[in-house]
């Protein structure tokens, strides 16, 4: 099969036209214009407001005037990752698709399917005048992935339609009608530093592990690639003390980091591997099969100063007790994450060290905790924190109308049953509910795998049954 071969075609065309534009968090001028432009020139009224968010009215089909509008939304922005040697500039760079039998992947790269597909889907149903519906308002969103900051802006006056079909969910025969809110907590971390003395400098990287995503995937056992490598520097210090030079790990609030990177100067380097190996074993065992192709590297490297042994110290305790994981199950949903925190960047500016921290809850009481915590971690170390981009939980409404047309429309559709969740990840619906409480919604998905990963992955098949749900939909709208 080749790609212009996928069904329907039409989508599969939008998002390999999406896939053509660089549209990182930040960078969704050119997406935005995209959008817009196709949808004036397919006939409907399209405008892009001062954080590029895109919003489109539809006029309804014939014979649905009379019905109430719905309206349809999702994000323009992906995640940013690339496996390390891919050579790849997200600013300037298409997505390269990559297709094997029913799977779609990019080369080495995320692939940005959350959230091109409800942008495919989307501009698909306005180009088709064959599709029957009710009026339609299509929101497409910026910065979603970095704080939800388009839908934080949008004008919702703009919006009469008062029932939404979210496209930003994963996985076939789920409908997401709760999620968690969150917030993201950034350490400043400021070091004393002294020249050297003779010392050795050895380098530390560790790679290999799956990452994902810090909500839905933070439940699967995998390793933070920042946190192994606090664990395995802590563990060596104790036999070979050392200064450390540099640290750095993860790219993204909202990913699982993979790798991290740090040196070190000192003057037993035998002593420093022995006490590493011995601790890097211990881990290895504890890894589950997605963190298979976890290791270790040890090299050398120059130096001209490092942290002085008390700001190592402090460093190390700092990254150690920072909160990360799963903290707590949700008590009304057998297997949902109710609070968690991902430490997810670690990266040396000018003349401090940034620590990044994004901590999630359905609960706005354990969201002040994981807030406190932080600060609790950054006292000891002098270090300032400033929390940012917090955003709401949306509450489950059981058995809304919404909910009763997905549910009944998949079982027409497909023949078997559809089920309603929570999941332990942000939504753009919980601000928009903030905005539109009588707002009656629903967020669908295909299936992805792997997000926010450069093992990012979408079942086509299930992208087409995706198309045919939602016009199902709104013909019974």
């Amino acid at each position: 099969m080749t790609y212009g071969e996928l069904k329907p075609k039409i989508v599969f065309s939008y998002f390999k036209q999406l896939s053509d534009i660089p549209r990182g968090s930040g960078n969704e001028r050119a997406a935005a214009e995209f959008v817009r432009d196709t949808a004036v020139s397919l006939g409907h009224e399209a405008v892009i407001d001062e954080a590029n968010n895109v919003f489109v009215n539809a006029k309804a089909t014939p014979g649905y005037e009379n019905r109430a509008p719905v309206m349809l939304q999702g994000h323009l922005d992906m995640v940013c990752e690339a496996n390390r040697g891919t050579v790849h500039d997200f600013l300037t760079d298409p997505i390269e698709l990559v297709l094997t039998g029913d799977e779609l992947r990019a080369n080495g790269t995320t692939l940005g399917a959350d959230d091109g597909v409800a942008s495919a889907v989307i501009l698909s149903i306005l180009a088709s005048p064959d599709i029957p519906h009710p009026a339609l308002e299509c929101l497409f969103t910026t910065e979603e992935e970095t704080g939800l900051n388009g839908m934080r802006t949008f004008d919702a006056s703009k919006a009469k339609a008062r029932r939404l079909i979210n496209l930003d969910s994963a996985g076939e025969g789920v409908a997401t009608v709760s999620c968690a809110g969150g917030v993201r907590s950034h350490i400043l971390f400021r070091p004393e530093r002294a020249p050297l003395d003779g010392e050795t400098v050895l380098t530390v990287e560790v790679s290999g592990l799956a990452g994902g995503h810090s909500g839905e995937d933070i439940d699967l056992g995998r390793k933070n690639a920042i946190v192994t490598l606090t664990r395995i520097l802590y563990a060596a210090s104790k036999i070979a003390p050392f200064r450390l030079v540099s640290f750095a790990g993860g790219n993204r609030d909202n990913a699982i980091p993979r790798e991290c990177t740090a040196a070190v100067a000192l003057t037993d380097p035998a002593s420093f591997r022995s006490a590493a190996e011995q601790e890097i074993a211990g881990i290895a065992a504890e890894c589950i099969p997605d963190d298979a192709a976890f290791r270790v590297v040890f090299g050398e490297a120059k130096a001209e100063e490092a942290l002085t042994s008390g700001s190592t110290a402090s460093f190390l305790a700092l990254l150690s007790n920072l909160p990360n994981g799963v903290h707590g199950m949700s008590r009304a949903v057998p297997g949902l994450v109710e609070t968690s925190s991902n430490l997810a960047v670690v990266r040396a500016l000018a003349d401090h060290i940034e620590i990044v921290v994004s901590s999630r809850s359905s609960v706005e009481t354990m969201l002040d905790w994981m807030q406190n915590r932080v600060e609790c971690a950054a006292l000891p170390a002098g270090a300032a924190v400033e929390h940012i981009s917090r955003y709401p939980g949306w509450d489950y409404l059981e058995g809304s109308p919404m909910q009763q047309l997905y549910l009944e429309t998949w079982k027409e559709c497909f023949g078997t049953d559809a089920k309603v969740v929570g999941i332990h990840a942000g939504l753009e619906c919980g601000i928009l509910k903030g905005k539109l409480p009588d707002m009656d919604m629903i967020s669908i998905g295909p299936d992805i795998r792997n997000l926010h990963s450069p093992d990012e992955v979408l079942n086509v098949g299930s992208l087409a049954r995706m198309y045919e749900l939602v016009c199902a939909m709104l013909k019974k709208a």
